[in-house]
């Protein structure tokens, strides 16, 4: 059929339409063809329109003829209704700027090449960005329910109808300046436009609107419960209250992109902003139904069980995706496939997690050494790992040997996943490691008399080395938890202090070759604890991710340490000779390049900085402190008088 002259006049199918013709030329692709979808050739003679009629019909990307859908769906025994059709609200601008090949950053969000169900809120979040334009949406929902997977799935479907599509992760809580500096430069590189990051948080944020309003872009931001408090439901964390402005901003500003997030609570900066009739939305996400949580297990392997047994086990589980797949892997394991056992199994509990819990704990217990390693250092991570990090963290050879098959293990077992040649745990998953580390370690300490030290030597509590707010997660999370079982076991402070001053003497009896993770564990211990490390002897340990930059380590004995991947407050690369001040108030060293430097030891803060024209060979401080000395190579001794002390 010849297509009308006036395009500007035509029309292009609404998602509802366009669910509605899809879902009729499917069923008739099965019923016909086989399942095989149809040819554009085999389309054409089915319905009696242009090759680039069709086209433009199954893109929707550009107008036309009213009559021509009615052709299209009649030859599938469809009536074209007006609620599946209509104009496009500006030819010359809103189609443009659609892209067949969006600028995407997808980061490390989770692979969704298997997904089940979830139609209807599809459907109902592609009307709401698509054709309403709202600019602010929120996918809020229990942990496991789905909630990124179903973001991810959404994005890849509608990513043609933006310029920029950006996904970022608060999974760790990154700060908010640091978020939105990495979120402009993906935004500024894939936009080709002028690298320029202004300084304040204001600038910054008003850079990110400028974006916003003068492109199509969509931004999805996941997990931001983890920038809110345990407090007042949907309160920014304290120095987080940035990510609320920016919500704020997004959700009140008028743009033409869209910001998409997920949340398990609802931020209380949207509260007053959305609406039926605005453009700020939040859509509660329920669990998958009976049809869709079979679909999920078949992906495991074959299971046996009535409908109503089916129906029963997964209700009990609220339709989770993610508990479904747990308990999908663990029927599959622990009853041979078959529903009924589970069921009498998972009576006994009452909370979903609770059930998780139980399920995880008794696949724990089936893991061999090395795919428990690989859980806890991932729990300790806290962040997506590469193998090579993963293969630095774990501390014998033996591990590290069987490495790859303990991962591709856990793969299997849905314990872990995989994104980008990066591997991580799903956030209850997660949760439930880090618990069960604690409890462990809990456990060896308090038996360590009787018990051998196992994890508390081959597992950091803290990794040094991490982003300062990986690490602040730690201690939160690791570290205060276990301090306090610890505090209530012991009865005090004193006498915890003295369970970790005998596991150091005990490190000082290990072959070397065993040495991990104990000795810088027991200092991050005790600086948690506040104690100071005056006079303490850790001479002959390997000390391995030790947060040192804050301790007070005047007097601190560390001859013949190894001190791996440790925090200085300084990078004291090249540092020959170092000395404290007779009074203590001072530190000195001296490096290969003849440079001095002096700190004080109150407040950790650089002092002074002095220069010897060649290597320094030694340092001292007069009785009083007032003068200091310094030998180098080239053997002249300077004096430094009128150091204040």
């Amino acid at each position: 059929m010849k297509q009308p002259s006036k395009r500007r006049r035509g029309v292009i199918l609404t998602l509802k339409g366009w669910d509605k013709f899809r879902d009729a030329k499917t069923q008739v692709e099965f019923d016909e063809n086989g399942g095989d979808s149809f040819s554009l050739e085999e389309l054409s003679d089915r319905t009696r329109l242009a090759l680039h009629t069709i086209s433009r019909i199954l893109a929707r990307l550009e107008p036309v003829d009213k009559s021509s859908l009615q052709f299209a769906f009649a030859a599938f025994n469809l009536e074209l209704c007006k609620e599946d059709y209509t104009r496009p609200s500006s030819p010359s601008g809103d189609l443009e700027i659609r892209r067949t090949n969006p600028q995407c950053d997808w980061q490390e969000a989770p692979d969704v090449s298997v997904f089940y169900g979830r139609s209807e809120e599809l459907l109902q979040l592609r009307q709401w960005i698509l054709e309403e334009r709202c600019r602010l949406i929120g996918l809020l929902g229990i942990g496991g329910i789905g909630k990124s997977t179903l973001a991810v799935k959404l994005g890849l479907q509608i990513q043609s109808e933006f310029e920029v599509v950006v996904w970022r992760s608060l999974v760790n809580a990154p700060p908010v300046e640091e978020q939105i500096t990495n979120i402009l430069q993906s935004l500024l590189s894939a936009l080709r436009k002028e690298m320029v990051i202004p300084e304040s948080f204001d600038s910054k944020l008003a850079k990110l609107m400028e974006c916003l309003q003068l492109n199509r872009c969509l931004l999805i931001l996941d997990n931001v419960e983890t920038i809110l408090s345990g407090g007042q439901a949907g309160q920014c964390r304290p120095g987080y209250e940035g990510y609320g402005q920016l919500l704020k901003r997004v959700g009140e500003v008028p743009h033409i992109s869209c910001v998409l997030f997920t949340s398990r609570e609802k931020p209380r900066e949207i509260v007053p902003l959305e609406g039926d009739r605005t453009e700020v939305r939040s859509l509660p996400l329920k669990g998958l139904n009976s049809t869709e949580g079979q679909q999920l297990f078949q992906q495991k392997g074959q299971f046996t069980g009535t409908e109503r047994e089916w129906q029963e086990l997964i209700e009990h589980y609220g339709g989770n995706p993610l508990a479904l797949k747990m308990v999908a892997a663990g029927t599959q394991e622990l009853f041979d496939g078959k529903i009924a056992p589970v069921l009498e199994y998972v009576e006994q509990g009452i909370l979903i997690f609770e059930d998780i819990r139980d399920l995880l704990e008794r696949q724990f217990q089936r893991l061999w050494a090395v795919e428990e390693e690989v859980m806890y250092w991932l729990a300790i991570n806290r962040e997506p790992v590469s193998f090579a990090e993963l293969v630095a963290d774990v501390m014998t050879s033996s591990s590290k040997r069987k490495l790859p098959q303990a991962i591709k293990s856990l793969l299997q077992r849905s314990l872990i996943e995989k994104s980008d040649e990066h591997f991580f745990l799903q956030p209850v998953v997660m949760e439930y490691a880090t618990q069960r580390l604690v409890e462990q370690v809990y456990l060896e300490l308090v038996r360590e008399k009787t018990v051998r030290l196992r994890l508390f030597q081959t597992h950091a509590l803290i990794k040094a080395t991490s982003k300062d707010y990986i690490r602040e997660t730690q201690k939160q999370l690791i570290v205060q938890p276990l301090l306090e079982q610890l505090l209530i076991e012991l009865g005090s402070q004193q006498k915890l202090v003295i369970l970790l001053q005998d596991v150091i003497e005990q490190q000082k009896h290990q072959v070397a070759i065993l040495a991990g993770y104990a000795g810088g564990n027991v200092i991050n211990l005790l600086a948690h604890l506040q104690i100071n490390l005056q006079g303490y002897d850790f001479s002959n340990l390997t000390i391995r991710q030790a947060e040192l930059q804050k301790g007070n380590l005047a007097g601190t004995n560390f001859q013949n340490t190894s001190l791996i991947k440790c925090v200085f407050a300084e990078n004291l690369n090249w540092i020959r000779v170092a000395a404290f001040s007779t009074n203590g108030n001072f530190f000195v060293a001296g490096n290969v390049n003849g440079q001095i430097f002096l700190w004080r030891v109150k407040d950790y803060q650089h002092f002074l900085t002095l220069n010897h024209p060649t290597t320094i060979s030694a340092v001292s401080f007069s009785p009083d402190s007032s003068i200091l000395a310094s030998g180098s190579n080239d053997s002249f001794i300077r004096l430094w008088v009128r150091i204040q002390v």
